[in-house]
């Protein structure tokens, strides 16, 4: 089917679909490389192992010669690279060659998990590759005490994969199969996986194509001739968000039976792109190959479907049912791809079981503030135990409690109250407010006491080492936590106790402290583990 007059055919078709859009095919190209590889450094760049046709044999020879081949070794900086010597540079940061240098126990946690994960998933430009090199320094290095951070990392890092950097290749096929016709397709069509309610189903088939395609790449030989078996899956999930898996596989599988070496010839004729796209730095590619070269893809499919669906069997047949994509005129309206509902379900703060608009009595702040306190003292004590192996009474005072825990839970709770009703803006308050008093508080330390109790040098978009991205995230979301549940519930369940017992504790709890901190003010809480 796919003669070499069709080819001719549908490379003269994709350039007439390129030009008819021209610069809208170039944004979402843009956009689709950019969410792929992420940034624009290799915005360009076809290789990605996220994209539907990462195993093309084309960009795998662009890649190699690339690294060590005819081409000579890459020697550029990686994102994280750049970014982190940018961020230095703004912050006035002395970089440090060898982590292992670092005297003091804080900074030998050189960059922090988040800079380990953004080092090592943008330096290797692999997701999987990026994780297990991440877990691999964190753990196996002797970071234990990291782990729980990894997990919660690579949870969100895998949900982001599956519903997100894997399917929105179905949403960009989707937009280049319309496009085709429907002169009025936006852009907002890449957000098609979300549309209709069948986020989860296109989830699954494309994770299963993801990974049937890693395993027959094992073969060499077996990994060319499945990715082109594969080769029409994304399209079909594009056209019938609802069809199976075991549909998709073999739709495609009959659909290219005796067309993969013919397809494999076509794709091959787009290489010069790939070797002009390394001579002009991928300015052509940004400026028209990759948007071509998805004009022609989305050809390729529509060439196929049309010559081989009537002589399908009738089950097979009926999975291809978005006839309008087929039509042999171009529409100026936008194609009726059905109603634009996201498949994302809503959460509202008003469906939670607490009520966390209340106003706290003084007797229940007391009590927030020390439970937050001793909480924070837990956490601190539990994470150096985990990381040096020593029981380490941590903080300035000599009691379990950190009082820079329970400030910031009562400063969230009573300055950002006006803000309860709006998350988003919760969060950044949360942010700025405790990083404010974490900032202040190890300034006000550093500053007349001439000691550290905590040091971020080195930490992922530290601020003098005194507040750094991972703790600033932390306070965000500890922020809706402590508003929308944890306040409100311990609130709940202080006021089941009688309110005679409640001052008995509070008032002994703020004697208590108050001996506490003239003490640690005449002798401050230091040592091994506790100050740098």
């Amino acid at each position: 089917m796919l003669t070499k007059t069709v080819r001719q055919l549908i490379r003269k078709e994709g350039w007439k679909n390129l030009k008819r859009r021209y610069y809208l095919n170039i944004l979402v190209a843009f956009i689709f490389s950019v969410i792929i590889s992420g940034g624009y450094q290799f915005a360009t760049q076809r290789g990605s192992i996220l994209d539907d046709n990462a195993f093309s044999t084309t960009a795998s020879i662009v890649e190699a010669e690339n690294g060590n081949g005819l081409l000579g070794k890459d020697t550029s900086r990686s994102n994280a690279e750049t970014l982190r010597q940018f961020i230095f540079n703004i912050f006035e940061i002395e970089d440090i060659d060898d982590p292992d240098d670092i005297p003091t126990t804080s900074e030998q946690y050189y960059g922090g998990v988040a800079s380990v994960f953004v080092n090592e998933i943008s330096g290797s430009q692999s997701f999987v590759f990026g994780i297990l090199n991440g877990v691999n320094q964190l753990v196996f290095g002797g970071k234990i005490a990291s782990s729980i951070t990894i997990f919660i990392f690579a949870v969100i890092s895998i949900f982001i994969f599956l519903f997100f950097k894997n399917v929105i290749v179905v949403g960009k096929n989707r937009y280049f199969l319309e496009q085709r016709r429907y002169h009025g397709t936006g852009a907002s069509e890449l957000l098609f996986p979300y549309k209709n309610k069948r986020l989860k189903n296109i989830a699954f088939v494309m994770f299963f194509k993801y990974i049937y395609q890693v395993l027959w790449n094992l073969t060499i030989v077996g990994g060319i001739i499945k990715r082109y078996e594969y080769y029409l899956i994304p399209y079909l999930v594009a056209e019938n968000p609802e069809i199976t898996k075991k549909e998709a596989f073999e739709l495609s599988k009959t659909l290219m039976h005796g067309e993969k070496w013919k397809c494999f010839i076509l794709e091959a004729s787009l290489f010069p792109w790939y070797i002009l796209s390394y001579f002009t730095f991928n300015l052509s590619s940004l400026f028209f190959s990759d948007a071509y070269i998805e004009c022609v893809r989305a050809e390729i499919y529509m060439q196929i479907r049309t010559a081989k669906k009537d002589s399908l069997r009738l089950g097979l047949r009926k999975l291809l049912n978005d006839d309008l994509l087929a039509i042999d005129h171009i529409e100026e309206c936008e194609h009726p791809s059905g109603v634009e509902v996201m498949d994302i379900p809503s959460v509202s703060i008003h469906d939670l079981r607490y009520d966390y608009n209340r106003n706290y009595p003084f007797i229940s702040l007391v009590q927030l503030f020390f439970t937050y306190s001793f909480v924070g003292w837990i956490w601190e004590v539990f994470y150096y135990v985990a990381s040096i192996g020593k029981l380490v009474n941590r903080g300035t005072m000599h009691g379990p409690w950190l009082p820079i825990y329970g400030v910031g839970g009562i400063l969230i709770i009573l300055l950002l109250k006006p803000l309860r009703e709006r998350p988003g803006l919760l969060f950044v308050g949360a942010v700025a407010v405790c990083g404010t008093v974490e900032y202040t508080t190890a300034w006000a330390l550093e500053t007349f006491l001439h000691k550290k109790w905590w040091d971020y040098t080195g930490f992922f978009l530290n601020i003098h080492g005194r507040v750094c991205f991972e703790g600033l995230l932390v306070f965000g979301m500890a922020g809706l936590a402590f508003t929308y549940v944890f306040s409100p519930m311990l609130d709940d369940i202080y006021k089941k106790v009688d309110i005679k017992y409640r001052r008995v504790v509070c008032i002994a709890l703020l004697v208590l402290f108050a001996a506490d901190l003239v003490w640690s003010v005449l002798s401050p809480n230091v040592g091994v583990g506790v100050t740098m």
